[in-house]
């Protein structure tokens, strides 16, 4: 189904946070483009409605704007533009957008007294835009090795692209800045990073620059930091003391949201690293809600998920970023406090998967410990629905495709005592794994050919110690497809955890025959070989991956020195 908006495509205010400078109508009369609409138009429609942004007309001048005054006196009256989507009075947000009913008010009265244009000195200066880096020249720029050529064709369009980070030593992130290198078709991205190699290895099974899907397979958060760009927003510029590490041999994995425009398009994203000076002193997490057993039947407009989870800690929430496809319609998170008040964290009342973002606080939110989350999520799969992908509607599963369905809450916390974080991290890893295999599972009943959900069902399967399980999933992936050579070194690890050394050397020694540069398999054949009484055949394994990463050689001898004494 083509999705068309009220400017017959992809339209986008940015508004920044600010007050309300716009002047008494009833003394100053009818209200005029050059006085009145221009600082309007200028501040909070032009960052994206300008030449090379993801607009697709510019709003710069007074024709510009006076040729589409009913339409923009419609998407601004109903709050459809400018994109704020979190209602006002459930969470505070730093650069909340959003115009004040007097401005709506006055591009209002403007329209109906017939669009005058006033007096050319009224008229403030044309706005302009710093080039280059928003927050100034990075410490390091990395770029995806190749162009990639979106295809003319197709609705949305989830692409994976791996950007090798070369680092001599490991360095702490403070802030990052994402350019997505043609932002007429990149509505958004997220970025994971890689430190097994795993995102490298499922990229070459592609003949195109990246790989399909809103999986990231191994790739993991960055030390509980959220990565994403969306048009119009200013990088957030960090500090030091809740800076990431970011180590030798990393892969930044940057997953783009595209959108074709009926012509081939190409691009090729970079990012600015901005590095701290020293190592943090703080380290948050990532709290992830959601249910993974969705099952929306066609027609149903009011489906709703739950979930929720009791806090172990006192803890801070940095961030906020609530996730849905399409037939979400609305989203809500909130706090139950021990003394039984709710605490709001965010509402967003009509749900709109074109414009989901992540949020930050602009004072993070204080939840004592036996507080608990919760998250409540409604989905539309009406025909009512106008952004449904189905006409006429069908059974919609959960699942990692657009046109499937999703229902999380990611949540950044920042634990009040820095010694509570390996007790948040393993209370709550418990039930996230658990969930997590329950979804798959359900996956895999509907796509029982997706030999990449049976390797991830099979890890958390192996997180969970499920080992009979693991090795299920892990060998069913292996046959459908043999060259995954991700699959073939963890049901290796998940062998050698049982002892089985020479069928987990036999995998180890397969998966460097497809990728002689894989810095899993050396680093667990290394270890498997050592186990087995072998440190002359293991040693040059163990140096491929400090050659490779030169930061491992202690935490290599580490675990040698560990072997030799339960030898």
């Amino acid at each position: 189904m083509t999705k068309t908006s009220l400017f017959g495509g992809l339209a986008a205010f940015l508004l920044s946070a600010c007050t309300d400078s716009t002047v008494d109508l009833e003394e100053a009369g009818s209200p005029t483009f050059n006085r009145d609409i221009a600082p309007i138009v200028f501040t909070h429609c032009a960052p994206c409605h300008r030449p090379g942004e993801i607009a697709p007309f510019p709003l710069l001048s007074y024709t510009d704007v006076s040729q589409r005054a009913g339409q923009i006196v419609l998407v601004t009256e109903s709050r459809f533009m400018p994109p704020w989507k979190p209602a006002p009075g459930h969470g505070r947000f730093i650069g909340e957008r959003g115009l004040s009913q007097q401005q709506i008010d006055l591009i209002q009265r403007w329209y109906e007294a017939g669009e005058p244009e006033g007096d050319p000195a009224d008229l403030p200066p044309a706005p302009t835009w710093t080039p280059g880096w928003q927050l100034g020249q990075p410490d390091l720029v990395v770029q995806m090795p190749h162009s990639y050529t979106l295809p003319a064709e197709g609705v949305d369009i989830f692409r994976n692209f791996v950007i090798p980070v070369p680092l001599e030593k490991r360095r702490y992130v403070k802030a990052v800045e994402f350019r997505p290198g043609n932002a007429r078709v990149v509505h958004h991205a997220t970025m994971m990073i890689d430190r097994t190699g795993s995102s490298r290895a499922r990229e070459q099974l592609d003949p195109e620059p990246g790989f399909d899907g809103m999986s990231f397979g191994q790739a993991q958060d960055a030390d509980g930091h959220f990565l994403g760009w969306t048009p119009g927003r200013t990088p957030y510029a960090g500090s030091d003391s809740l800076a990431w590490a970011l180590d030798p041999g990393t892969d930044l994995v940057a997953q783009l949201h595209m959108l074709p425009t009926g012509k081939p398009e190409p691009l090729q994203a970079s990012v600015g690293l901005f590095f701290a000076r020293q190592p943090p002193t703080r380290t948050p997490a990532m709290l992830r809600l959601g249910r993974k057993d969705i099952d929306i039947p066609a027609g149903i407009s009011d489906y709703r998920i739950t979930d929720s989870y009791q806090l172990p800690v006192d803890l801070e929430v940095i961030t906020i970023y609530p996730h849905a496809h399409y037939l979400g319609s609305e989203t809500k998170a909130y706090a139950t406090l021990p003394d039984g008040r709710r605490e709001w964290l965010i509402w967003i009342r009509q749900w709109d998967f074109n414009w989901q973002d992540d949020y930050r606080f602009a004072k993070p939110v204080f939840l004592p410990r036996g507080s608990t989350l919760h998250m409540e999520y409604t989905y539309d799969n009406s025909a009512a629905n106008p952004l449904n992908p189905n006409t006429p509607p069908q059974r919609v599963l959960y699942g990692l495709q657009s046109a499937d369905e999703m229902g999380d809450l990611t949540l950044q916390v920042l634990p009040r005592r820095p010694s509570d974080l390996p007790l948040l991290r393993r209370d709550f890893h418990r039930k996230w794994v658990s969930q997590e295999i329950q979804g798959y599972q359900k996956i895999i009943q509907v796509h029982p050919g997706d030999f990449d959900m049976h390797h991830t069902l099979a890890m958390f399967h192996q997180q969970a110690g499920q080992a009979d399980s693991a090795l299920v999933h892990f060998e069913t992936a292996l046959q459908l497809q043999p060259d995954y050579t991700e699959a073939r070194v963890n049901l290796g690890i998940a062998l050698a955890s049982r002892r089985q050394f020479d069928q987990a050397i036999k995998h180890f020694r397969s998966a460097l025959e497809s990728d002689p540069n894989f810095i899993q398999a050396h680093f667990n054949l290394g270890l498997a070989l050592h186990l087995q009484g072998r440190p002359h055949e293991a040693r040059p394994h163990l140096d491929a991956v400090i050659a490779q990463r030169p930061a491992m050689a202690p935490l290599i001898e580490q675990r040698l020195q560990q072997l030799r004494q339960r030898q």
